[in-house]
C-alpha cells in the first residue's frame, strides 16, 4: 500500500500546503463574519483581566522609580553583608511612597481648581451663551451693513436656539435628561474602575516582588521550548520592546505634564479664563501623538470664546498652542522621549487611527510604541532576506528608479559581497589556525604518551633485569 509514498512525496507535500492555505482562508472568513462576537469576547476577557492590566501598568511604571532606588540609593545595605531581601523591601517601600506623593501632589494640585472651574462653567453658563450671543449679534449687523440681505434677528434665532436653556424642548434640558438617565451607569462604571485601579495597586506589589521570579519562569518555558539562537533573538527583541514602550510611554507623561504646567502659566499671564481646565485638557491630550494637539486645542477655544465672547482671545490661544507645539514637538519631546520610534507620519497616524478603533483611548497611548515594535520586526525580517541576496539594507539606495543600474547600488552591492568573502576568508583562516593548534597539540600529546610509554617500559626493563641479577647471585 505504501510502496509508492516517496514517489508521491512531493504531492503529498502539495496536498498538505493547499489544505493548510483552505484551512487559512475559511478561518479567516469565519473571523471577519464574526468580527462582533469575537471583539465582545475578547472585551469580556480583557475586562475580567482589568485589575491585573492595571497591577502590571503601574508596576511598569514604578519599575523606573524602583530600579533608581536598588541601584543606587540603597547600595550602601549590601557593602558588608548581603541583605537582597532588605534592599529590595526598602526600595519597593520608597517607590510606592514616591508614586503615591506623585498622584496625591497632582490631585491637590489641579483638582481643587479644576472642580471650581467647571462649577463656575456650569453655573455662568447663560452669562456666557449671553456673551457669545452679544459679540455674534454686533458681527453679524457689520455684516449687514455691507450686505443688505443678511437678516441678523433670524440667523440669530435659527443658531440660539440650540442652547435654550427653557422649556421641554430646550438641548441643554434633554442633554441634562440623558444625563440623569445615564448617571447610575457611569457611577457604576466610576465605582467598577476605581476598585479595579485599588486592587491593581496592590497587585503591582506583588509584580515588583516577583518580577525576577516571573522573568526566569517565562526565559526556562523559553529555553525548554527555543533552541539557543531563537532564544537569544526573543531575549533580545522582549529588551527592545521593554526600552521603546518604558522610554516612550513614561516619557510621554513627563512631556504631556511639562507642556501642561507651561500652558497654565502662560494662560495665566494673559489673564485666560478657566486656565487650569484648560492646561488640564490640552495636558492629558498631548499624549496622544500628531491628534492630541487638535483633541484639546478645539474643546478649550470654544470654552474660550463662550467664556469671554471674545473672538481675539481664541485665536491668541491658538497662536499660544502653536508655538509651544512646535516647541514641543522639535526641542522638548525628542530630548524627554529619546530616539525616534521610527515610524513615519504617516505610520503615525495609521498607528494612531488604527488602535483607538481596536483598543480606545489605550490604543491612542499605546499605538505608536506597538506598531514601532511591529514595524522593528517587520524591518528585521526583510534586512535578513535582503542579506540573504547581498543587498544593502539602507532605504535610500531603493530610492532611484532603475535599482539595478544605479551605480550607488551597485557601488554597495559590491562591497557586500567582498564584505562576505572577507567574512568568510577570516572564518577558514581561524578554521585553519584552530585545526593547526589542534593538531600541533595532539602531536605533543602523543610523543608525551610515547615518552611515557617508553620510560615505562625502560623503567620495567631495568626492573626485571635488576630482579634477574639479584637471583644469579643469589
Amino acid at each position: 500500500m505504501f510502496k509508492n509514498f516517496k514517489k508521491n512525496d512531493k504531492y503529498f507535500t502539495i496536498a498538505v500546503y493547499a489544505f493548510l492555505v483552505v484551512a487559512a482562508l475559511i478561518g479567516l472568513v469565519f473571523l471577519l463574519v464574526n468580527i462582533g462576537v469575537i471583539t465582545d469576547w475578547l472585551g469580556g476577557i480583557v475586562s475580567a483581566m482589568s485589575s491585573f492590566i492595571y497591577g502590571f501598568i503601574i508596576a511598569y511604571l514604578c519599575n523606573a522609580i524602583y530600579k533608581k532606588f536598588y541601584k543606587f540609593v540603597f547600595k550602601f545595605v549590601e557593602r558588608k553583608n548581603p541583605h537582597p531581601k532588605l534592599r529590595k523591601g526598602l526600595s519597593i517601600v520608597c517607590t510606592y511612597i514616591v508614586f503615591g506623593s506623585i498622584i496625591a501632589l497632582i490631585i491637590l494640585a489641579i483638582f481643587p481648581q479644576l472642580v471650581g472651574n467647571i462649577k463656575d462653567l456650569s453655573n455662568n453658563i447663560e452669562i456666557y451663551i449671553a456673551n457669545l450671543r452679544a459679540w455674534f449679534y454686533e458681527f453679524l449687523n457689520g455684516l449687514a451693513e455691507k450686505f443688505p440681505s443678511i437678516n441678523p434677528d433670524e440667523i440669530m434665532d435659527s443658531i440660539f436656539s440650540i442652547f435654550s436653556t427653557t422649556g421641554e424642548n430646550g438641548t441643554i434640558s434633554k442633554i441634562l435628561e440623558l444625563i440623569s438617565t445615564n448617571v447610575i451607569n457611569i457611577g457604576t462604571t466610576l465605582v467598577n474602575h476605581i476598585f479595579f485601579i485599588i486592587v491593581g495597586l496592590i497587585l503591582s506589589v506583588y509584580f515588583l516582588i516577583y518580577k525576577e521570579s516571573l522573568i526566569a519562569r517565562i526565559k526556562r518555558v523559553l529555553c525548554a521550548f527555543l533552541p539557543q539562537r531563537k532564544y537569544e533573538n526573543t531575549i533580545s527583541f522582549a529588551r527592545y520592546t521593554d526600552k521603546t514602550f518604558g522610554r516612550y510611554i513614561l516619557g510621554a507623561i513627563f512631556d504631556s505634564t511639562l507642556v501642561g504646567i507651561v500652558l497654565f502659566i502662560i494662560l495665566s499671564i494673559f489673564n485666560f479664563p478657566l486656565a487650569p481646565l484648560i492646561a488640564v485638557t490640552c495636558g492629558v491630550t498631548n499624549i496622544i501623538p500628531f491628534f492630541g494637539p487638535f483633541i484639546g486645542s478645539i474643546p478649550s477655544g470654544i470654552i474660550i470664546l463662550i467664556a469671554t465672547g471674545d473672538p481675539l482671545k481664541v485665536i491668541l490661544f491658538a497662536v499660544i498652542i502653536l508655538i509651544l507645539q512646535q516647541v514641543d514637538g522639535n526641542i522638548i519631546a525628542p530630548h524627554i522621549i529619546g530616539a525616534s520610534t521610527g515610524l513615519t507620519p504617516i505610520g503615525v497616524i495609521a498607528a494612531v487611527t488604527l488602535c483607538s478603533h481596536l483598543f480606545g483611548f489605550f490604543g491612542m497611548l499605546v499605538g505608536v510604541p506597538l506598531c514601532a515594535v511591529i514595524s522593528y520586526l517587520v524591518s528585521s525580517f526583510i534586512d535578513k532576506k535582503l542579506k540573504k541576496k547581498r543587498l544593502p539594507t539602507q532605504v535610500e539606495y531603493y530610492r532611484v528608479a532603475d535599482i539595478y543600474l544605479d551605480e550607488h547600488f551597485a557601488k554597495a552591492r559590491h562591497a557586500l559581497e567582498v564584505e562576505e568573502k572577507l567574512a568568510k576568508s577570516a572564518v577558514i583562516a581561524n578554521v585553519a589556525a584552530e585545526k593547526k593548534i589542534t593538531e600541533e597539540v595532539l602531536q605533543e600529546l602523543e610523543e608525551k604518551v610515547v615518552e611515557n610509554v617508553l620510560i615505562t617500559a625502560l623503567d620495567s626493563i631495568n626492573e626485571e633485569i635488576n630482579a634477574k641479577k639479584k637471583d644469579g647471585l643469589d
